[in-house]
C-alpha cells in the first residue's frame, strides 16, 4: 500500500510574505510612534521640521520601498530650554533628529542623554553655561556642526578630535576652555572651522 506524499508548498513564498508583513507593522509602529512623539512636542511649544513619508511618495512612488523614506524622520528639533529636553528626553529619542538646537541650556550639565541619537549631524547649545564636557559626543562620525555657544564652565573638548565629519565648531563665550586645548582641537581637525572662545 503506497501512501500519497502531500503536496510540496512554496516556502520561499511564504517566508518572503511573513518577512513583507513583519516590515509593514514596523514601519506602521514606527510612523505610529513618530506621529506621537510629533504631537507631543508640538504640545510643549518645540519648532520640528520633519519629511513626510507621504509626501515623498506622492512625488515618487519608488521612495515607498526604500528604508530611508520611513525612518530618516526629523531634520530639525528645536528646543526652548534645557528643563525641557530634560524633562522630555524620551520624545527627543522617538524623533532622533538630524539637528538638534537647544536655546536656554543653562541647566544642562553633560549631553550622555544624547547617545542614542547616532544620526546627529548639528548641534547648537545656546546659553550653557553648567555644561564642563562634550564626552557623549565622542562616537557621533556622523556630526558636521557643533555650537557651545556661552559654555563659560566647558573645561574639554576632546572628545570633538576624533570626529571626521566635523567641518564648524563655534566655541563663543567658552571662557573655561585654554588656549592650548583649543590649538591642540585645530591640529586634530585641520580642515574643521573652528571659533575660538
Amino acid at each position: 500500500m503506497t501512501t500519497a506524499t502531500p503536496p510540496r508548498r512554496n516556502w520561499h513564498l511564504q517566508r518572503w510574505l511573513v518577512l513583507a508583513a513583519g516590515f509593514l507593522a514596523y514601519a506602521g509602529w514606527t510612523q505610529y510612534a513618530f506621529r506621537a512623539a510629533l504631537k507631543e512636542a508640538a504640545a510643549l511649544g518645540w519648532t520640528v521640521r520633519y519629511t513626510d513619508p507621504s509626501e515623498e511618495i506622492r512625488w515618487n512612488w519608488k521612495a515607498a520601498f526604500k528604508k530611508e523614506t520611513w525612518l530618516d524622520g526629523v531634520v530639525i528639533l528645536m528646543i526652548p530650554t534645557s528643563e525641557e529636553f530634560e524633562q522630555h528626553v524620551a520624545i527627543v529619542h522617538r524623533l532622533n533628529p538630524k539637528t538638534l538646537s537647544i536655546i536656554n541650556a543653562a541647566t544642562l550639565r553633560d549631553l550622555s542623554a544624547l547617545r542614542p541619537l547616532i544620526r546627529l549631524q548639528g548641534i547648537g547649545l545656546v546659553g550653557c553655561t553648567r555644561l564642563t564636557n562634550v564626552d557623549a559626543l565622542r562616537n557621533f562620525s556622523d556630526l558636521e556642526r557643533g555650537s557651545l555657544n556661552g559654555g563659560i564652565g566647558l573645561a574639554n573638548v576632546d572628545a570633538l578630535k576624533n570626529l571626521p565629519a566635523l567641518r564648524d565648531v563655534y566655541l563663543k563665550g567658552c571662557t573655561g576652555l585654554t588656549k592650548e586645548s583649543v590649538a591642540s582641537l585645530k591640529a586634530a581637525l585641520p580642515n574643521a572651522q573652528i571659533t575660538d572662545p
